[in-house]
């Protein structure tokens, strides 16, 4: 159902006639507020009906449309499944002043008594809606690798945190870690030194290196490296190798077509594929966890104090 130059009211009501038609309310586990332009809309839309399939939500879908227009303009979309799944879904275009409200604009259309999940896609930033967004949500999700400079934006999610932060970059290093974790099983020897080689703009990376500080007490280098990937959604990391106070090394190095094999000394090549998960892979994990995630807020700290911002090095 699509809505031109309309109002929360009137938007609200079409949704209400939608779900009447199909028989009441659906079971909706959270809000989903997604920031994004129309040019990544379909991007979203796939990710968001891929998520559904786990958490039905109900979506409010926000695009920035003409900021400068004098009068402000909301026209919208109204769907029921279709072709985002298992979701209620309100697409919002805003013109103008509207743009700068969102909260007052989307508060209204928030289902009650469940979680509100803001995601945004492009860099908030961007268009002044930083805090706009924080307002009213349990959880934020930010996808720094999509700003214009991924670690200073990253670096601002640290300096900015609050409970209920977290970022698709981190994410993105889940199987990683995993990984690493399970390749430490049995290791007693102390670690004394720590390789990357990474892309040093990817966030991904230095949340990596950030969290292998965390756990193991040293501060790795990241040696900047070109590194093919066959999914944007996968970490910019092609190797992570350990140097051992006994002298013994081990390293973990993914190839451009995803196999990944772990050397050892003493022991057998170990080989596995490490492919790229969609967003809506991503996306979905996220939503597993409405709670403040304390491993990431620990790593962000680590990577803030560590990193020195565009500021400081000019």
């Amino acid at each position: 159902m699509h809505l031109k130059d309309t109002t929360t009211g009137e938007i609200m009501k079409a949704l209400a006639e939608l779900l009447h038609d199909v028989g009441g309310t659906s079971s909706l586990a959270l809000n989903l507020v997604a920031l994004t332009t129309e040019d990544e809309r379909e991007e979203v839309e796939q990710a968001a009906s891929e998520a559904a399939q786990e958490h039905p939500y109900r979506l409010i879908m926000v695009i920035p449309r003409d900021t400068d227009a004098v009068e402000p303009r909301i026209d919208a979309e109204v769907t029921l499944g279709e072709r985002l799944g298992a979701a209620e879904a309100i697409i919002l275009r805003l013109d103008g002043p509207a743009t700068a409200h969102v909260s007052s604009i989307v508060l209204p259309m928030l289902a009650p008594d469940i979680p509100v999940v803001t995601w945004w896609l492009l860099d908030p930033v961007r268009y002044g809606l930083e805090q706009e967004l924080r307002s009213f949500a349990d959880r934020r999700i930010t996808y720094s690798a999509r700003a214009t400079d991924p670690v200073e934006s990253l670096y601002r999610r640290a300096v900015t945190y609050v409970g209920g932060d977290t970022d698709i970059c981190w994410t993105r290093i889940t199987l990683w870690r995993s990984l690493i974790a399970s390749a430490f099983d049995g290791v007693s020897a102390e670690v004394r030194g720590i390789d990357i080689a990474a892309d040093r703009q990817d966030p991904s990376a230095q949340l990596m290196a950030a969290w292998l500080h965390t756990r193991l007490g040293v501060e790795p280098r990241i040696v900047d490296t070109d590194v093919e990937r066959n999914s944007e959604h996968l970490p910019a990391i092609a190797s992570v190798a350990f140097t051992m106070a006994n002298g013994e090394t081990m390293e973990i190095e993914r190839k451009a077509d995803g196999e990944t094999v772990l050397r050892q000394a003493g022991m057998p090549k170990r080989r596995q594929l490490l492919q790229g998960r969609t967003l809506g892979q991503l996306l979905a994990e996220e939503l597993r966890h409405i709670d403040p995630d304390t491993a990431y807020k620990h790593v962000l700290d680590t990577f803030r104090e560590h990193h020195e911002p565009a500021e400081a090095s000019a």
